[in-house]
């Protein structure tokens, strides 16, 4: 039997912001108020970067905002269209990553709180509008795995309270990118009132790049709690030695 080899610069990390519009008279509940069976909802669109983790997830490495796909209902006419091009685009990458491992290995969708958001939302919105059935929908989902940057971050911070929680987008940018500060996300329903639909794009594309800086800090804390943790290791073995002579 062939051995299994993990080949990094075959596999994808899609890091990915969604937007989604709420029209005024659903503006007045609590909670998150976009439903994706609601049709006086609309779904916008979003950013997605498709990362390789050899030559893209690097501190050092600079991300062209050119490299960020852009997808959104002004430029696909509808929301349908829209969704087969983000459906083609998470199967360009299942395909490529799939072919290069025979199936072990999945790409990972990251962002910040899409596990509770944009992932089970986009994957609701393929059965609404049929481009998947039901049980398509559930095995083209389970096809990838998520990272939630808010539940990634919670070991970066002093928890002292026994129950966790997941970090919010802006406690983890007052972390990691205290320099970037973005309006609410309400802001994006007043920009598309107003068209500013280039002023949403821009915005997107930003927060899918600073997404990934934050993925690549919090990756270089978890290096350093390990290696801090092995140090004493060390440190409390030599100690035992020392102790015992």
């Amino acid at each position: 039997m062939k051995s299994f080899v993990l080949r990094p610069g075959k596999c994808r990390v899609i890091f990915f912001d969604l937007e989604f519009y709420v029209p005024v008279a659903g503006r007045d509940k609590e909670g998150f108020l976009y439903n994706p069976w609601d049709k006086s909802c609309k779904f916008l669109g979003g950013s997605f970067l498709v990362a390789n983790p050899e030559k893209d997830l690097n501190l050092d490495t600079e991300i062209n905002p050119g490299r960020v796909s852009s997808l959104w209902l002004w430029k696909s006419g509808s929301e349908r269209k829209l969704l087969e091009d983000i459906y083609d685009l998470l199967k360009s990458a299942y395909d490529l990553v799939y072919r290069a491992h025979q199936g072990k290995v999945s790409p990972i969708l990251c962002g910040i709180g899409i596990s509770s958001s944009d992932v089970p939302i986009l994957f609701e919105l393929f059965k609404r509008y049929k481009i998947l059935s039901n049980s398509d929908a559930f095995s083209f989902q389970n096809k990838f795995r998520i990272i939630d940057i808010s539940q990634l971050a919670i070991t970066t911070f002093n928890n002292k309270s026994s129950f966790t929680y997941p970090k919010s987008k802006s406690l983890i940018l007052q972390k990691y990118l205290p320099e970037k500060k973005f309006d609410s996300g309400v802001r994006v329903w007043d920009l598309y009132d107003q068209g500013h639909t280039s002023a949403i794009e821009g915005r997107v594309i930003d927060e899918v790049l600073c997404t990934r800086h934050c993925y690549m800090k919090i990756l270089s804390d978890v290096r350093t709690f390990k290696y801090l943790e092995k140090n004493k290791k060390r440190l409390t073995s030599v100690y035992s030695d020392s102790s015992s002579i």
